[in-house]
């Protein structure tokens, strides 16, 4: 018995990422001072088991406090890997009750936080057709007006493998940060910033880009002109992609699938709520355990041999916010606050996060997917077969890409029309 269904996708990306470049030459004309901070040997060591689920659990926490920040029937696409790389680097020059409360927050204090996230590296697969790369990379003005302590630089050169550049917060600068971002993303994203306030002393930047063909390829007869009705209940056509006897997964109130990319290291996963289910409410439901659990759904799946044929729209997305009040919201307040912010272990000077954001952008075709990240912090002074069930995406969806091998979501979103 076959039981058609029309999709909402959920798209988790790996959280085994590389702290690395992209190849390709962009001329940045800050001067980089990387070289007095190189990465000292470091033992590669293992991502314990406990903080896959602390990372999971900030994972959902992150996306859904972006949902709810802003009005149903827009896209979106969070990193949750970017943004908790970026925190760790800020965190690694926090005292007091600011790093306190990233710990409570997180789960972890902020020596477990790095070493895990270094070890993630390690678990990296990289071929001609799937590549996973992040970056990392500190800028300071150059004009006196702030010293970084060379300790907090060492660790974050250490355990992220940070560039540090000193800049003259110009127009130059500006060209050269944004240049920086399109280097790393692959080209997908090219502008972060478009001018530098005066009261700017460092930003604190990570990069992440995503690239992979799928695993089988589509044939021509695979991909079909079809209907995708957006949020708004507006029909809009599409190229979808169809396969078969991809692997089913389950949950309460959801039904989806699991799609490789090539090498089998990450998938393609896609989601769908029960009929007459807001996508955005179903969305703000998932927390750590209800992804868990769907996420092993495949096990049992597999075990009964139920398959799915699944449907996937063509589609390119892009977002952007301002994530301070989403991790206020999560316990992490004091970095943004000029009178409580505690960064003693960054700088002598009395130094608050102005602004924590991250813009990202996908794109998913009959090839594969490319998906980018940007995320950055704004230092500033204070006072200063049997069975198969269709999966069709044709109608507003959840979507990430996931780690095969942990099941943790790097980027997860919402696509409300295509």
């Amino acid at each position: 018995m076959k039981k058609q269904i029309t999709a909402i996708l959920c798209l988790a990306l790996a959280v085994c990422t590389v702290f690395s470049c992209v190849s390709c030459s962009v001329r940045i004309s800050a001067n980089e001072i990387s070289s007095g901070f190189s990465r000292k040997a470091t033992e590669k060591g293992t991502v314990d088991s406990e903080f896959t689920g602390i990372l999971s659990g900030f994972s959902m926490k992150l996306f859904t406090g972006c949902l709810k920040e802003q009005e149903k029937g827009r896209n979106t696409l969070v990193s949750p890997l970017s943004a908790i790389i970026c925190i760790g680097m800020i965190a690694d020059g926090a005292g007091g009750e600011t790093k306190a409360q990233i710990e409570r927050s997180l789960g972890c204090d902020t020596d477990t936080l790095s070493k895990n996230l270094f070890a993630l590296t390690e678990q990296l697969y990289i071929s001609d057709k799937c590549r996973v790369n992040i970056a990392n990379s500190l800028w300071i003005r150059n004009d006196g007006t702030v010293t970084v302590k060379d300790s907090f630089l060492q660790n974050n050169a250490d355990w992220y493998g940070a560039q540090v550049y000193r800049a003259p917060f110009d127009d130059t600068t500006v060209k050269d940060i944004n240049s920086w971002c399109e280097k790393h993303t692959d080209g997908m994203i090219k502008e972060i910033i478009r001018e530098i306030s005066s009261e700017t002393l460092m930003y604190l930047v990570n990069a992440l880009m995503f690239d992979a063909e799928w695993e089988t390829k589509y044939r021509k007869n695979d991909i079909k002109d079809r209907s995708f009705t957006d949020y708004s209940g507006k029909s809009t056509d599409v190229k979808m992609l169809f396969s078969s006897g991809e692997t089913l997964l389950t949950g309460d109130g959801v039904t989806g699938f699991m799609k490789n990319y090539h090498g089998g290291k990450y998938s393609f996963v896609g989601l769908l709520p029960d009929e007459g289910t807001d996508v955005y409410d179903f969305a703000a439901s998932l927390d750590s355990e209800k992804w868990t659990s769907i996420w092993n759904s495949r096990n049992a799946e597999r075990e009964n041999g139920t398959t799915a044929t699944a449907g996937i729209p063509e589609f390119t997305s892009e977002w952007q916010m301002k994530l301070n009040d989403v991790l206020i919201g999560m316990g992490i307040s004091d970095m943004f606050d000029e009178k409580t912010a505690d960064f003693t272990r960054m700088s002598d000077a009395p130094l608050y996060c102005s602004s924590f954001s991250q813009k990202t952008y996908v794109k998913v075709d009959r090839n594969g997917t490319k998906a980018a990240a940007i995320t950055w912090g704004d230092m500033r002074a204070t006072g200063v077969e049997p069975i198969s069930v269709d999966v069709i995406l044709d109608r507003p969806f959840v979507y990430a890409i996931v780690d095969n091998t942990t099941g943790i979501p790097l980027f997860i979103g919402v696509t409300a029309s295509v």
